[in-house]
Formats: C-alpha cells, structure tokens, sequence
C-alpha cells in the first residue's frame, strides 16, 4: 500500500496557511520579534515567534470561547486548511484524528493554577479549566471540524507531531483506518518558555542552528495537520497526491531526560529504520529537513547521525533547519517540519536554515544557507524529543520509486496477546495474578496518596531524577516486564554487540505508552506559583522537564533501557484504555513487539476539585486514591518465538467518540458455559461465571453501550470501590481482568472505559480460546 498525503494545513509565525508559510520561508523571512503575549521579568531571553493577531474566539461557538485556548485556534485553522486542500468532508466519509502536543491550554490556565494555589478552599470546577488538559485540543478539533471516527491525543514532547502521523500511518497500513488527519499544536507558554530559559537552552537573540556560535533555542508556536490516505482510495475519489509518505520510525534513546546521545546512535539507527520501512537507501535522498534546534548537544549529535546514517551521501544531500526561522514549536514541530518537507518536494525547492552564517565544523553536512531550486526525489524529516524519543519520516515524489515490499498485498494484522500486568496502587505492587485481589470484597481505599516504598523497588540513586509520577510508572512497567520474563530484552546491549544493536529496527525492542488524564497538575502548580510570585530566576531546571507530559514514561524508558516506541496519550478519564488501545493497534501494524501500556494518576485537589469535574466528569462518589496500572502487550509470533506463554489474548477492541450506541454490535459473543471436568455438570453455585464486563468507574454513558448486546446480560464488576474513584481505575480494571484470566475463573472478560463523549472496549480471553 502507497500512501499519499493529500491535503496540508499550517498555522506558523511566517503565516496563516501552508503557502504563506512556505513563500516566507523560500524567501529567507525570519519570524523573531519581541514577545508581546506575556511579560516576565528576569528572563534572560525576550524574543519568540509569535503567531500574532490569534485568537481562540475565531473558531470557538458563540459563547464558548472561555474554554478555548490559542493552541486549539491553530489547530482548527490548519486542520480545516488540511481538509480543504484534499477535498474531504469528515462528515461525508470516516476519517480519523491523531494530534501531537505539549502544551494544549496552558498558556490560558497557568495563570489562574498559580493563583488557586494559594486558596486550596477556593478550588472548584470553573469552565476556563477545560482547555488546560492535553486532549482538549483534539477535542476541539473535532467539534469544530469533525466528526470523526476515531480520536487520540499523543505526547512525545517535541516528537508529537511525528509521531502523530507515524500512529496515522500505521493505522492505514494495517487497514484499521481509510482516511487520517494527523499532525500537532503547541502555543507559546510561561511555563514553557521560563522552563527553557532555567535549562539555559534559549538565546537571548535569533537562533543560529549549526553555526559555531549557536547559543540555544528560540521558543515558537505553530500547528500543522496533513491529509493521509491509501492510494487506491485517494485515486477512487479522483483525488491528486502532495507527496508519498513512504517511510517512518521512531525509538527511544534510553540515555537522558533532555540531554541527547552525543555519538547520536539511536537517532542514526531510527533514520536508518526510516530508511528500511520507504524501501529507500541515502542515495535515494536529496534533502533532509533536520531537527536543527540551535543548541550546542542536539546539533552535534544530529550531525554526526546523519554522518553515520548516510555514509558517503552525507556529502551530497542538502540539509537545513527551519527552527532557524520559525523557533522550536515544540509537539508541534514534527508536523510542521513534516509539512515543510511535503511542500519541498511538490515545489522543488529547498528552504534555508535562517542565521547559519559559519558552520561548527562538528556539524559538517552539506548546509543550505539560501533557498535552493532542484528536484527532490525524496526526504526525510526529523524530530527528537526531551526523554530521547526520536521520530524520522521520509517522503518522497508520488510514484517515483517502486512501492515497497507487500505494498500492494492484503494489509497484515498480526495476533496480540498479554504476557503481563501490574498495578502500584491501594493494595500495595501486584504483578499479574495479584490483581484479582482488586475483585475481592474489602474496605474503600484511604484518601490521598498511597503508600509507596521507591526503594523496595527501585535503586534510589539511580531514581533520584524521577519525580512520583516517574517512580510509579518506572516501577509498575519493572513489575510486568520481570513477571513476564522480559527484563533482558529491555536492555539494548543485552546479548548483542553495540554494532548489532543499533542495526536492528527499533520496532523490535520494548517499548511503553503511559499516560496521565491531566499531566503533572499539582507540580506545574508549584512551578508556576514561584515564577508569579518570585520570578523567572526561581525557575527550576530540575522541575521543569517532568512537567511535560511525556516525562513519566520517559524516566520510565531510561531507567529500564526501554528503546521501542515511548510516548503518552492522554483522553480524560479513559486515558489508560486510549493507552492500551494504541498499544494493540501498534502491535498489530507490525510497529511494535512489546509494550506496555496504561496511565498513572496522582492523588491532587486541584484534579479532583477542579479538573476532573469540569473536564472528565469525575465527581468522587468516594475515596479517590491515585497509582498506575500497565499490561504488556506482545505480537503472538514475539511470545512464542522466545518461549513465553501469555496470560490472556486479544480477541477484539475498538474505540470511539459519541455516545457509542452500537459499538459493540461487531464485538464476539461472550465465552459459553464450560463443562466440568470429566464432563460431569456441577450445582449451579459452583461454576464459575465464563464471561464478565469489567469497568474502572461506574458510568451510565459506558453500561449503555451494553444494552441489546449478548455483554448486557453478563456479570459486570467496578473497580473503583477498591481502586479509587480516579481516572485511571480503568487500568485497574485492565489488571483484574487479566489476573481472572490466568487464574481460570473466567474465559473472557469485556473491559469498558470512557469519559465524556468518548469510549473503549477491549476483549481479553484466555490463551488458546481467542
């Protein structure tokens, strides 16, 4: 299967449009300008690139705007752009919506985090707070654009965007989706632009990527979203192709939280990975659109990965940076990199790298410093963010190259199966079998945080950089990767040469997607509380970089040598489940062998006084408690081939937003009665029940989906009562389920999560009766 991007959207300081944008940045423009949004003193740095005159009341309905925020304005704007320009109406046909991201409304809720902070009696739901969670821009898109079928929110911190559309990808390549819009948005923040400054990673003037006397970043806003679609389809609809997206990877580093590798061997053998997945070598190549951050780390890393990557190549194909003129626009760089490097190809031209005047002989690569007129056969786009998730896509000229191996047989779907589970919650660290003691009658958990024993579980020393929500999820992914017989695998260099580790495709080591309803509140709280009222000096550089939201599963990748795929998804009180789903979804695109997935949530009044019900409609109905749950998906063929045995299958799954009202209708009927032993039938009351619903939290909008389906008249179990009334009792209810399944008292179990306007199911069975 080929597939074509179609249509292209952009919002970037050059301009409102993809073709703005591209005509200021073939001519050299450069968007730096003092900072207007906000004031703060003590800053070392006063400048960014803004995208001036936005505002959320030009796409919000009449009197909603409240909620709304700068980053969901450039969203819709670029996606409504993207649409346009491949002739697609969502309301005509099933499309999909993935957006990457960091920062979604923080820039119109940090302000009033910090003032709330002093008053904790003060907290309530307050209908500016909606657009402070990181899925709400999705969420707006979709109202202002969709509908749409299917809906994810991903972090990768300045990967978003690329991995945005590396998920949309995979979708279409395993048939899972006909038609995707993926891309990313970030607006300019306090807490972002102060956190950099505390990093010392920004330049007080323009950024200069690759030059000798580069001295740091200059921070930008933007969003962008392109139009993906099988070939056959986009041809069926007389529809004309942008470009190919022939290739793409994306791997974890495994080594630093914001530093990156120096000898850039994760970054090389991801572009290398890139390279495998389009069918294409570097002599294929004739432009890359670099990462180029202007820092002194990223840039000498970057180059000598593309050193390593391109061999003698290197000395031909052109490089540049357009963070040179746009700034870093953080989860959303990787889609308007991406969009540049689409647009490169269909014009033929080549944008500079904006204030690259002397080139860092550490970073010798063939650097374009004027805009250059030349075909380009093909190119690959970069991105690596904080945490070390590197993300490559590679474009090319619609059908210059021959389609890649299979392309034009049956999309492969292959088997997933759970080898594993864990919670960290009220009844203590429980691997697979231990969390049926979740089903169990007993008293409501205690209010507040949990008991947590870091180093019972963790070596300390090598923890200390990991906040709660690190040590939590670090620990939970070390339970279910040990109950499963996985720890060696985790390790890169575990059985094999460093040559032959960075070789292999970074599809095959482990991976992990954790994620949080609302991210790191109550410490973003702090941060911000000390900026307001001490200043940008009081900025911590320790602090900062776990207040993104990606920063759990970061730690969480470095601790254990996690070098897969490693990103957070975030959906309100059905996050672990989104996690989950995605987890399912890779695997089966052939993208992934194992990873493990499910959310951590902490104990917070701002969460459950404020956000959680205004935004997921959470209202504890009792004790709320906090943890992290995680299943460890694996492909079927991966168990087998190591000689591992799963704890339960994968038999069916499926999202979506709505009121789900028919959703189930395709899901398998639940397991029949199982005779005894021997054949001999027992007293009713002594046979187990076969099949089960479970649910995190009690929902009417989740037990509705149920109704006129074969799941309506079976047993169901809520989680919550022993768990905690907090977003993510979902995953709990995904570690029961399991821990039922390998015990053999069920042979499946339907596990249901959502939250407002949106749902998940997942079957598990047991092994051998998928």
């Amino acid at each position: 299967m080929r597939i074509w991007v179609t249509g292209v959207g952009v919002v970037s300081p050059l301009g409102r449009g993809a073709t703005a944008t591209m005509d200021r940045l073939i001519a050299g423009d450069r968007a730096f300008a003092p900072l207007s949004l906000f004031d703060i003193p003590g800053t070392r740095a006063r400048i960014a690139a803004e995208v001036r005159g936005l505002s959320p009341e030009e796409v919000a309905p009449p009197g909603e705007a409240e909620g709304w925020s700068r980053t969901d304005a450039m969203a819709v704007l670029a996606a409504r752009e993207a649409l346009a320009h491949a002739g697609v109406d969502p309301g005509a046909r099933p499309v999909d919506l993935v957006v990457g991201g960091t920062t979604a409304g923080m820039f119109e809720t940090e302000e009033l985090l910090a003032w709330l902070s002093h008053d904790p009696s003060a907290i309530a739901p307050l209908k500016r707070m909606l657009s402070h969670p990181l899925s709400s821009t999705a969420d707006h898109v979709r109202a202002a654009v969709g509908p749409f079928r299917r809906v994810r929110s991903i972090c990768s911190a300045c990967s978003s965007g690329a991995n945005a559309i590396l998920l949309a990808a995979a979708w279409l390549r395993a048939g899972l989706s006909s038609c995707v819009l993926a891309g990313g948005a970030d607006g300019l923040c306090r807490l972002t632009y102060t956190g950099f400054g505390a990093l010392a990673a920004v330049d007080p003037d323009p950024c200069r990527p690759f030059d000798r006397r580069r001295a740091g970043l200059n921070l930008g806003e933007a969003a962008a979203f392109l139009l993906l679609e099988p070939e056959d389809a986009a041809r069926a609809r007389g529809a004309q192709p942008i470009v190919e997206l022939r290739g793409w990877a994306t791997g974890a580093e495994a080594h630093h939280i914001t530093n990156p590798e120096r000898e850039g061997r994760t970054a090389a053998r991801v572009m290398r990975d890139a390279l495998r997945c389009a069918a294409l070598t570097p002599s294929d190549l004739d432009y890359v659109n670099a990462h180029g951050t202007a820092t002194p780390l990223n840039d000498v890393m970057e180059s000598a990965a593309l050193r390593a990557c391109l061999g003698p190549e290197v000395e031909r194909i052109a490089v540049s940076s357009s963070k040179g003129q746009i700034g870093h626009t953080l989860g959303a760089a990787g889609a308007v990199e991406a969009a540049i490097t689409a647009l490169a190809i269909a014009r033929g031209v080549m944008p500079p790298t904006g204030g690259l005047e002397e080139v860092d002989p550490e970073c010798r690569l063939v650097h374009l410093t004027e805009a250059r007129e030349a075909p380009i056969r093909a190119a690959m786009s970069n991105s690596f963010g904080f945490g070390g998730t590197d993300s490559v896509l590679v474009f090319a000229q619609p059908d210059r190259f021959p389609p890649p191996l299979g392309a034009g047989s049956a999309p492969p779907r292959r088997s997933v199966v759970v080898t594993a589970a864990a919670t960290i919650g009220p009844l203590g660290v429980l691997s697979s079998r231990g969390g049926a003691a979740y089903l169990e009658p007993g008293p409501p958990p205690a209010e507040g945080p949990i008991t947590f024993n870091t180093g019972a579980h963790l070596d300390l020393a090598r923890a200390r950089r990991l906040d709660r929500a690190g040590r939590l999820t670090t620990a939970a992914i070390l339970t279910a990767v040990a109950d499963a017989g996985l720890g060696g695998a985790t390790q890169v260099d575990a059985g094999a040469s460093a040559s032959s580790a960075d070789a292999a495709p970074s599809r095959v080591f482990p991976g992990a997607i954790v994620g949080a309803s609302f991210g790191s509140v109550d410490a973003s709280t702090a941060y911000m509380r000390r900026i307001y009222d001490k200043g940008a000096k009081y900025a911590s550089p320790a602090d900062f970089p776990n207040l993104v939201p990606s920063s759990p599963v970061g730690h969480a990748s470095i601790y254990l040598g996690l070098r897969g795929p490693v990103f957070a998804m975030a959906d309100l009180g059905a996050t672990a489940e989104a996690a989950m789903v995605t987890a399912i979804e890779l695997i089966t695109a052939g993208e992934g062998e194992a990873i493990a997935a499910g959310s951590v949530e902490e104990a917070s009044p701002m969460i459950e006084r404020c956000l959680g019900p205004i935004c997921s409609e959470v209202v504890s109905s009792g004790a709320r408690s906090e943890g992290a749950a995680v299943l460890l998906f694996e492909s079927d063929a991966a168990v087998r081939e190591r000689g591992a045995r799963p704890v339960a299958e994968v038999a069916w799954w499926s999202s979506w937003r709505g009121d789900g009202a028919g959703m189930l209708a395709s899901a398998p009927a639940p397991a029949p009665v199982r005779p005894a032993a021997h054949g001999a039938p027992r007293a009713p009351r002594d046979v187990p029940s076969p099949a089960a619903v479970f649910i995190g939290r009690q929902e009417e909008r989740i037990v509705a989906c149920l109704h006129g389906t074969p799941w309506a008249e079976v047993p169901r179990s809520t989680l919550a009562s022993r768990a905690g009334e907090h977003e993510g009792a979902g995953g709990f209810a995904a570690a029961a389920a399991v821990a039922a399944l390998a015990s053999g008292a069920l042979a499946s179990v339907l596990i249901l999560g959502g939250a407002p306007d949106r749902g998940y199911a997942i079957l598990l069975v047991a092994p051998g009766d998928a």
